[in-house]
């Protein structure tokens, strides 16, 4: 799986390096070319809280269209999940410009109980996360506030999972890669949530399911 790398900061050390080397040539852009730098968004109605010193402690934050870019879902919901990513493909493609994308591609899907979990708290102990506040999601400018009904579920390798939950019932499950972090520990998560709760996992902008643990343990891929 490819998640969000430090890419461009590796440019930018790069570049540190040889600034007394020729500047390259300044190149114009039309602002009306210029699209939109996210390709798809989860368009949920959620519902935010002001953040406190104590809600606010060890909550993640992050820009809102980050919001269940890679999720969780029953697999039962597979076929449904292989129409959308087969839409999104073809969208993707004809919106798709030099400098971004003409249009979104906003995902509304409806949520539902992830079947057969009993909870944030025993999800946590399944994976051996620890609980933590919910996220906190952000604009370019400012912070929205606390995503409420929200939850976290910190993993070892900088990799956390998040969604909302109305007491013992999860009803959206998400993860996250962060900058620098180990991708295996999210594919070692999927192998136990699908295991025990046969839950398969989408990365909507990497157009890829998992959808299954095969016999050596390795991950089952589909794609569009």
């Amino acid at each position: 799986m490819k998640f969000k790398k430090p890419f461009l900061a590796a440019l930018l050390a790069i570049g540190l390096g040889i600034t007394a080397m020729a500047a390259p040539p300044v190149t114009t852009v039309d602002p009306r070319t210029i699209g939109f730098t996210m390709s798809t968004i989860a368009a949920d109605a959620l519902q935010f809280e002001a953040p406190t010193a104590q809600s606010s402690a060890g909550a993640p934050q992050f820009h809102e269209d980050e919001w269940r870019q890679i999720e969780f879902f029953p697999a039962a919901r597979l076929p449904e999940l292989q129409k959308r990513l087969k839409e999104y493909k073809t969208f993707e493609q004809q919106n798709r410009v030099p400098q971004g994308w003409k249009d979104i591609y906003a995902r509304r899907i409806a949520g539902a109980p992830l079947a057969g979990t009993p909870g944030p708290r025993e999800v946590a102990a399944l994976l051996q996360g620890t609980m933590a506040p919910a996220p906190i999601l952000t604009t370019a400018s400012a912070p929205l506030g606390q995503v409420k009904g929200g939850f976290t579920i910190r993993l070892a390798g900088s990799v956390f999972l998040y969604g909302i939950a109305d007491g013992s019932t999860v009803h959206s499950l998400a993860a996250m890669v962060e900058r620098g972090g180990d991708e295996r520990v999210l594919t070692a998560a999927f192998t136990r949530l699908y295991q025990h709760y046969k839950l398969v996992l989408v990365d909507w902008r990497g157009q890829m399911l998992l959808t299954s643990v095969e016999p050596n343990g390795a991950p089952g891929i589909w794609r569009p």
